[in-house]
């Protein structure tokens, strides 16, 4: 397993650092707006339904303006793992789409509210995946014990269910309400500085699996600084995990989440740009023992925007996890922003 890891790993860095290093060797020198980074988070099946601050740029949205954001990412996931004390089984396939809607509230500070939507099936992918890992050497963790097109996501400890998505069925997930506030212009070399606070309200439904039942909260931290034709950028952020009611029936913990990520942005012309993330997540939990559940993600986000007109652009990118098992195999992510 340990071997199967970091051959991932080696995979993942060393195609990120190919699109950096093409990126350096370059020096078009357009300096249009910034239009990172990319919004995205790890798009797994139970540590969706907890608060997670997305990275953002520190750029507010002014009063009187209001801006819409579209993400969808589709994950083919294959983490099944036991333990002396219960199993996890997550296989299948997630879509998740947010409608990120920000207004401002005053010169350096905007309210955002995310409604998202989650659909977990079978899916189709499985076929593919084998055939990428296979033409890249990368391991398929298991997948050739398990029929294709299976469809199975719960958490079972001491022999009862602590946890299970619905699958073939639409949901309204949890809504997060954030507030942001740019308490530091960049200037210069001198990186701006933002911070952050959210909330998270129970809409989606606990016992599908589309949300945990109960109030999350969050603070985060960020910093951004721009020269020429880059932008960089990098946050942290805390949050107060709700557990769930069934996790509390069966005794297991859920443990505060932890967020970082650092951002880069490379604007190869006067109306696109290349986009890289390097994000990391902790694990929601790690009572039973079992890797798939209790590791933490660091995950590698590449991806490309360009403008659509004025006031809007379109994004494509695709995320995968370097470190562990617990996160998602393979992340594609639409995306589209338009303001007014």
């Amino acid at each position: 397993m340990e071997a199967g890891r970091s051959k991932r790993r080696s995979a993942g860095w060393a195609l990120g650092c190919a699109l950096l290093l093409i990126a350096g060797c370059h020096t078009a020198g357009h300096t249009g707006p910034a239009r990172g980074p990319l919004p995205l988070r790890t798009n797994g099946p139970f540590v969706q339904s907890f608060l997670t601050l997305r990275p953002r740029s520190a750029e507010t949205v002014a009063p009187g303006a209001a801006e819409l954001r579209v993400v969808s990412a589709y994950s083919s996931i294959f983490e099944v793992g036991d333990g002396n004390s219960g199993a996890v089984s997550f296989d299948g396939e997630l879509w998740r789409t947010s409608a990120l809607f920000r207004t401002g509230l005053g010169a350096s500070t905007d309210l955002e509210v995310e409604v998202p939507f989650v659909y977990a099936s079978s899916g189709f992918l499985d076929v593919f995946i084998e055939t990428w890992h296979g033409l890249l050497g990368l391991p398929d963790g298991g997948r050739e014990t398990r029929p294709h097109f299976d469809y199975d996501m719960d958490i079972r400890a001491l022999g009862q269910e602590a946890w299970q998505m619905t699958g073939d069925r639409l949901g309204l997930g949890d809504v997060p309400v954030i507030v942001t506030h740019r308490f530091v212009d960049a200037r210069g070399s001198s990186p701006a500085v933002f911070v952050r606070g959210a909330v998270e309200l129970p809409v989606g439904s606990e016992e599908d699996g589309f949300g945990n039942g109960a109030i999350d909260w969050g603070l985060g931290l960020g910093l951004e600084s721009s020269f020429a034709d880059w932008t960089f950028g990098a946050g942290a952020g805390w949050t107060d995990r709700a557990r769930p009611e069934s996790f509390a029936h069966v005794g297991l913990e859920v443990e505060d989440g932890l967020a970082a990520s650092l951002s880069g942005e490379w604007r190869w012309s006067a109306t696109s740009s290349l986009l890289l993330n390097l994000r990391y997540e902790n694990a929601v939990s790690d009572d039973l023992g079992i890797e798939e559940l209790g590791g933490d993600v660091v995950e590698l986000d590449l991806g490309v925007t360009f403008d659509a007109g004025a006031s809007s652009r379109w994004t494509l990118a695709f995320s995968e996890d370097l470190i562990s098992e617990s996160g998602p195999d393979f992340t594609a992510v639409l995306g589209f922003e338009t303001r007014w």
